[in-house]
């Protein structure tokens, strides 16, 4: 988790080095919705939908907006409460603006990077993580504004581990966690709060 937030914090640096850019930071709180995961024994786990908080720092540049995007997501498993996943992702992100009213915009975009996930039962592993996202923003006054999102992070699941594991279920070998490519679709909805400087 230290190393994603210094990661957050030299590219924000990074983004902002020209004094002149317009620049973004969005704060967001919402709830993250996960579908069900299957393991390469075939069991499926469902991670249960809980809040999530998220940063980004964005460069502004006319209609458009660049920048990074970090979001921490503490969850569990559906049928195992004691079992604890924490996802951190952290996402390069561009979007485009097209205005509604004067003081509504309407935006979408993409997204590329990572999900760092970190669980109490398994080792932590970091996968790629990719997604759309949309949203509309409505401009207050002095560089702030209010806004909602819906955003989908799609994480490639697959283990690097050279752990083998049985195609039976029923058996015991340790594999219950190890995924071979499955994807976990991840679904945010979130509110934020964002001041332009």
């Amino acid at each position: 988790m230290k190393k994603l937030l210094c990661a957050v914090l030299v590219s924000a640096a990074f983004i902002s080095a020209p004094s002149f850019a317009d620049i973004g930071v969005t704060a967001y709180a919402g709830q993250t919705f996960s579908q069900t995961l299957t393991t390469s024994k075939g069991q499926e786990h469902e991670i249960a939908d809980d809040a999530h908080f998220a940063i980004s720092v964005d460069r502004h540049i006319n209609d458009t907006k660049y920048g990074i995007y970090y979001s921490f997501f503490g969850g569990e498993l559906e049928s195992n409460a004691e079992q604890k996943i924490d996802s951190e992702l952290l996402l390069f992100q561009s979007a485009v603006y097209r205005p509604v009213t004067d003081n509504l915009s309407a935006y979408a975009g993409a997204q590329l990077g990572a999900n760092y996930i970190t669980t109490n039962f398994v080792e932590k592993d970091t996968f790629f993580a990719s997604g759309l996202f949309a949203g509309v923003d409505y401009k207050l006054a002095g560089g702030l504004s209010v806004g909602s999102e819906l955003r989908w992070v799609a994480t490639i699941v697959k283990n690097s581990s050279k752990i083998s594991c049985d195609n039976d279920p029923s058996t015991d070998d340790g594999c219950g966690w190890h995924f071979d490519g499955d994807v976990l679709n991840q679904f945010q909805a979130s509110l934020n709060l964002t001041y332009r400087f």
